[in-house]
């Protein structure tokens, strides 16, 4: 009584798909681009040589070894340099909230701005996702394969991601 009708509308969505402003995407993935290239110069200066910022061994070495930052956390392949970690360094050391920034614009990058248009189905020139009706536990629908729910939209930048999908070319289409 409460899936089974939703099923040929949950079946049109995901047939019509989303369109996505590929213009926007393009232009903020250059934009990021820039700012992650500044934000790498700031951290190598910082750190006096050049190491892969994404290698989470790397970084160890760069603030545990050379910084000799205080290491909060040992994981099983190391001293950690997550998330939680970093923000109880940050007043230790101005690179750590560089290397958070850093951190959260290559997602958002890697993840949203430069995956999404590469999801565009060439027939449709949209994005088309699954909408699930029985996967969460609350009852919620959920979206997969890409899902489209964990686009950002607290920060600035998130609401400009947001911003990149449209709705399609006819003037009765709103989002």
């Amino acid at each position: 009584t409460v899936e089974m009708p939703l099923v040929s509308c949950l079946m049109q969505m995901e047939y019509n798909g989303v369109s996505l402003d590929m213009r926007l995407l393009k232009s903020m993935s250059g934009q990021l681009a820039e700012q992650l290239h500044e934000l790498s110069e700031k951290i190598y200066e910082h750190a006096g040589t050049v190491f892969n910022i994404d290698s989470p061994s790397q970084l160890a070495k760069i603030l545990f070894d050379q910084l000799e930052l205080q290491s909060i956390r040992i994981g099983k392949t190391g001293r950690s340099t997550d998330a939680g970690v970093l923000e109880g360094l940050i007043d230790q050391h101005p690179i750590v909230e560089l290397v958070l920034q850093y951190r959260q614009l290559s997602k958002l990058q890697n993840t949203y701005v430069d995956k999404l248009g590469a999801l565009i189905n060439p027939r449709t020139g949209r994005v088309h996702t699954s909408f699930n009706q029985t996967v969460t536990a609350t009852g919620r629908l959920s979206s997969s394969d890409p899902n489209l729910q964990n686009t950002p939209i607290r920060t600035e930048l998130g609401k400009k991601i947001r911003g990149a999908f449209v709705p399609a070319e006819k003037d009765d289409c709103i989002l």
